[in-house]
């Protein structure tokens, strides 16, 4: 199945960007894929949540009294010297211990002592603290996690007087994202208590969430997956490294930072990672993830082993960013549309939208060796009896006006989308699906730690593979296809020329019929919710776990009764509850043709795909030993669960004679590997028929081309 004639087709270089051609502008009115205007979320009226979703209070600037203004000895946590206390404080004090790696003040010997708030002799996480405590303290916060005495020494500063130098505190590209002891952006407004959970893979998975549905510049499923994949790497290789399983590290690291084990805080280590790896994506909005990383490390105990953990995952941060810098991401790639009958062209009824990712197939995959191993067959040719079939098909059911489509498949075809502006992407679905599986089945943080990382990579390369597909095979989509439907030399097809999708849902209160701008074959949903599901079954070892699910597509028609009744629909709720991942998986795929903008092939063989890609990567992970065990997983100290572990689950892997093995994972992707056939349970309203499912793999198997 999965083998390809590579002659067939030259790609370009891959572009993560918005390619247009000349002439080409988006109405205001979809900005789905530019962001044109601000985000839902950030909206005044906004609609109120169900799902669990971080809210940051921003540390506001905080003016001191006369008496204290250019008075180190009342207000040494002011280390940047700008009269008030600030979280920019504590980051001038962590970039300049990350560059020292927590030796002796050097260099600067005034910068050195004004960052060293406790004067102890040295700059380290304690000094950060005690600025956070100090802010904490201001604002009436919940706690002081210290005493102004933690540390050696007194605090008395040496010097008073201001320098100006403001150097030890670097934007993303060594900018000073400060002017005159202020922010950018609106931090001010925010007034909402932070809701941590304590465990730092989910919280920044929800900060991610969050600053990529407030994107303006990158919501789009390429650079969205490539994100989230880099986030988690980071936060799984910290966790390892910490843990002192540097073996398990997805990348390969420096000698002395991959034996930097002991007294290390995993969770500082991730949060650091973190912390790095969202400044360099999303620097657009520094503002919100440095006043995020402050509430974070307002949590953290005074210690040497959260000091260690900071410093680790800025320098594990630093490589993954360093990894990915050249990885074709930045490419920029123009398309051109053909004349060719089946050939993919631009959306009729949307004209002026352009082209998204033909060159995101070039993209550097973290895991598979070779996106072109994964590529599947042609689709069906378009003279076919099964492609007639698939063609008439959504032609009835996913019609704008359909009289076939039940409201339960409109309503799944809603809740799957997330191709509303200011809903980020379909990652944003599936990093709630992750966390929704994860808190519910009781994960270990070393568990989440793997898991996200698991999957977020797993995605990642789907994605690659899905856009190597798309603009490998350039089939045009059903809207185009129906419309010029009495030219496709079938005779059981037949044209439309005014037929309308249900379409992806955009932002206004019309249904528009809209379908995004890239070639139909493969689904990038249905491959996305492969690599997704294909990934929790093979880390909990079982397709057997059901789970309940908020759509936020959902909750903007339970706030919007005009465009609920557009739909056809009466909410209850924006939940929907699956009985299995691989229910959940084939709603997701099959989502699309309810709306009108996919091929059932399209879905079919996209999540076999991604299911291929989960099971190719699930060897690159492995869960790290817990810091301690009072969490009662069970896990003993000094072992390992991995996920070489034959026909046991990736989370409690151990092999034949019961113990976890501790080698690290070979990596061997250059094998194709076979494909795997999940199991679909007849509840979950796909109405496949049995015939038309084996016709269309017997095309695949004869190799039919269009």
């Amino acid at each position: 199945m999965f083998r390809r004639d590579l002659q067939r087709f030259e790609r370009p270089v891959a572009s993560p960007s918005l390619n247009r051609r000349a002439g080409n502008t988006m109405p205001l009115s979809w900005n789905r894929w530019i962001g044109t205007s601000k985000s839902a979320r950030s909206r005044k009226q906004q609609r109120k949540s169900t799902r669990r979703k971080l809210k940051s209070e921003n540390l506001e600037t905080r003016n001191l009294l006369a008496a204290n203004l250019f008075h180190n000895e009342a207000m040494p946590e002011d280390v940047n010297e700008d009269d008030q206390v600030t979280a920019l404080d504590a980051l001038t004090i962590i970039n300049r211990m990350n560059r020292e790696q927590a030796g002796e003040s050097a260099g600067d010997v005034r910068r050195g002592q004004m960052t060293d708030v406790n004067n102890d002799g040295r700059n380290s996480a304690l000094d950060a603290l005690m600025v956070i405590n100090r802010l904490n303290r201001d604002q009436g916060g919940p706690r002081d996690l210290g005493s102004p005495d933690a540390g050696s020494g007194n605090q008395d500063q040496t010097e008073s007087e201001t320098s100006g130098d403001d150097s030890d505190v670097e934007g993303t590209n060594g900018d000073d994202p400060y002017t005159d002891g202020t922010t950018s952006g609106d931090q001010t407004d925010a007034d909402s208590a932070i809701e941590l959970t304590g465990d730092a893979v989910l919280d920044w998975n929800n900060l991610f969430n969050d600053l990529t549905s407030n994107s303006e510049d990158y919501q789009n499923p390429g650079y969205a997956s490539r994100a989230m994949a880099m986030l988690n790497v980071a936060i799984y290789d910290s966790v390892a490294i910490a843990s002192g399983e540097s073996e398990i590290a997805f990348y390969e690291y420096d000698s002395s930072l991959a034996n930097s084990s002991g007294d290390v805080s995993s969770q500082a280590a991730a949060s650091s990672a973190a912390y790095s790896v969202l400044s360099s994506l999303y620097s657009d909005q520094q503002d919100t993830i440095d006043s995020f990383y402050g509430d974070v490390l307002a949590t953290y105990s005074q210690d040497p082993e959260t000091e260690a953990g900071l410093i680790l995952g800025a320098e594990v941060g630093s490589t993954v960013i360093a990894n990915r810098a050249d990885d074709g991401s930045d490419s920029i790639v123009e398309y051109t549309y053909t004349n060719e009958i089946g050939s993919f062209h631009s959306d009729p009824l949307n004209p002026d939208v352009p082209v998204w990712g033909p060159g995101w197939g070039d993209v550097d995959t973290f895991a598979i060796s070779d996106a072109d191993a994964f590529t599947p067959e042609s689709p069906p040719n378009l003279t076919s009896e099964e492609y007639a079939a698939s063609y008439n098909e959504v032609k009835e059911l996913g019609a704008v006006d359909s009289t076939t489509r039940t409201a339960d498949q409109t309503e799944a075809g809603i809740f799957w989308a997330y191709d509303r502006e200011g809903l980020g992407t379909p990652l944003t679905l599936f990093n709630d699906i992750l966390e929704t599986v994860a808190v519910q089945e009781g994960n270990t943080f070393e568990e989440n730690a793997a898991l996200f990382a698991q999957a977020s990579v797993a995605m990642a390369d789907a994605g690659v593979v899905a856009w190597t597909t798309k603009f490998g095979e350039e089939l045009w989509r059903p809207v185009t296809a129906i419309q010029e439907g009495d030219f496709d030399g079938n005779a059981l097809t037949e044209g439309d020329a005014d037929w309308t999708a249900l379409g992806a849902p955009d932002g206004g209160d019309d249904i528009v019929g809209f379908t995004p701008q890239f070639p139909t074959y493969i689904s990038g949903h249905a491959t996305f919710g492969g690599a997704l599901f294909g990934t929790l079954q093979e880390f909990y070892g079982t397709d057997d776990i059901s789970f309940t699910v908020t759509s936020e597509e959902l909750e903007i028609l339970l706030d919007n009764p005009e465009l609920q009744e557009a739909y056809g629909l009466n909410l209850d709720d924006a939940e929907r509850t699956f009985s299995s991942f691989s229910e959940a998986m084939a709603e997701n795929g099959r989502s699309r043709v309810y709306l009108g903008i996919h091929f059932d092939f399209d879905d079919l063989v996209g999540q076999e795909v991604g299911q291929s890609i989960a099971a190719a990567v699930a060897t690159e992970f492995s869960v790290a030993t817990p810091e301690d065990d009072s969490n009662g997983k069970g896990v003993e100290d000094g072992q390992l669960a991995t996920m070489d572990r034959g026909d046991q689950p990736n989370r409690d892997g151990v092999d034949g004679s019961g113990q976890r093995n501790r080698e690290p994972v070979a990596r061997d992707t250059t094998q194709v590997p076979q494909q795997q056939t999940s199991s679909r349970d007849e509840s979950n309203r796909r109405s496949e028929d049995d015939q038309r499912i084996a016709a269309i793999d017997q095309i695949f198997a004869e190799n039919r081309l269009i």
